[in-house]
């Protein structure tokens, strides 16, 4: 077996299927070429112009082949992990969903944008991939991970629970032309999903084992990387109370603007000499000290010859000191 076959075989069965209709949606792409604009999210066009199937075709379809490339990797390392943790048929529920309730999310916000402020560039913009649901994934992932803090492309550490929002703002200064609002109605429809809000959209886990142990789903389960419905769900062992998250969440937000205003007064004014008189570094620091009285009394300290020298030495090794010689 090759080594991309032992790679694809090692993908849960849900993301893999996800991966492989994305894929062959863009076959189509290539191979007839068809009006890209014709199948992307349009708000205007879906509430309108009644084009509805734009709700799951925005999902499917990709710009490019960067596009669709960083989008499955980011797939098969968030999916594979997130299905090993709920199970395959959870994770083919969730994608479900997710390509829905993102669409719908998006269109509800770009028409209230435009009621309520008559902002109409959202209702008019036109957008496209499966990154609103990756970013739906990437919550739910990273509230069940046991880790407590991540890194952002190696830059700073945040909280587990807090990367996709740090990943939103990251990814939307690095590349500003992708969908801001698609991530972040992936990021809603996720944050709603881990604490339960929408439960009645989803089975629970006992209909999901029964399921499993039906004759009708025999084949499925005997699938390559079919991953079996814990009888516990993680999502709700480690779901907390929605009121105390988001108190925390308001303390992370406080925190951090508090060191970003903290940083700039400190680029723009500097720390000051009050602040940089308990820097001290012993007699040599005393001799640096912000008073002139610190200043003169380190300075005979030193020039008295305080520091003792240290009876053990021996001098340089006789290799050393002939290097020394030499040079």
């Amino acid at each position: 077996m090759s080594r991309a076959a032992e790679t694809l075989a090692g993908i849960p069965l849900s993301t893999r299927c996800i991966m492989g209709l994305c894929i062959l949606t863009y076959a189509y792409q290539l191979f007839f070429d068809p009006p890209l604009q014709n199948y992307t999210m349009c708000p205007r066009n879906v509430l309108y112009k009644h084009e509805y199937y734009r709700v799951i075709t925005s999902s499917l379809f990709h710009g490019s082949l960067m596009h669709i490339g960083m989008n499955m990797m980011s797939t098969m390392a968030i999916g594979a992990m997130l299905e090993k943790e709920i199970g395959t048929l959870m994770m083919g529920i969730t994608i479900s969903w997710g390509i829905l309730l993102t669409s719908f999310i998006y269109v509800f916000i770009s028409w209230f944008l435009f009621v309520a402020f008559g902002y109409e560039q959202m209702m008019l913009q036109h957008s496209v991939g499966f990154s609103g649901v990756i970013f739906q994934l990437s919550v739910l992932e990273s509230s069940l991970s046991p880790n407590r803090t991540r890194s952002v492309f190696g830059v700073f550490q945040v909280s587990s629970k807090m990367y996709p929002w740090a990943l939103l703002v990251v990814l939307q200064f690095i590349m500003p032309q992708i969908s801001f609002l698609g991530h972040l109605s992936g990021i809603l429809i996720g944050t709603l999903q881990y604490y339960g809000v929408l439960d009645i959209l989803f089975p629970s886990e006992t209909y999901l084992q029964q399921c499993e142990m039906s004759e009708r789903l025999e084949i499925l389960r005997r699938q390559p990387g079919y991953v079996i419905a814990p009888e516990t769900s993680p999502r709700r062992e480690a779901r907390p109370d929605i009121r105390s998250s988001l108190l925390g969440s308001f303390g992370y937000i406080t925190l951090f603007v508090k060191n970003v205003c903290e940083t700039i007064k400190v680029c723009i004014f500097g720390r000051g000499a009050d602040a940089n008189a308990n820097i001290q570094l012993g007699d040599l620091g005393a001799a640096w000290g912000s008073s002139a009285d610190n200043t003169a009394t380190g300075a005979g300290t030193i020039a008295q010859g305080n520091v003792e020298d240290d009876e053990e030495w021996v001098g340089l090794p006789a290799a050393i000191q002939r290097s020394t010689e030499e040079i």
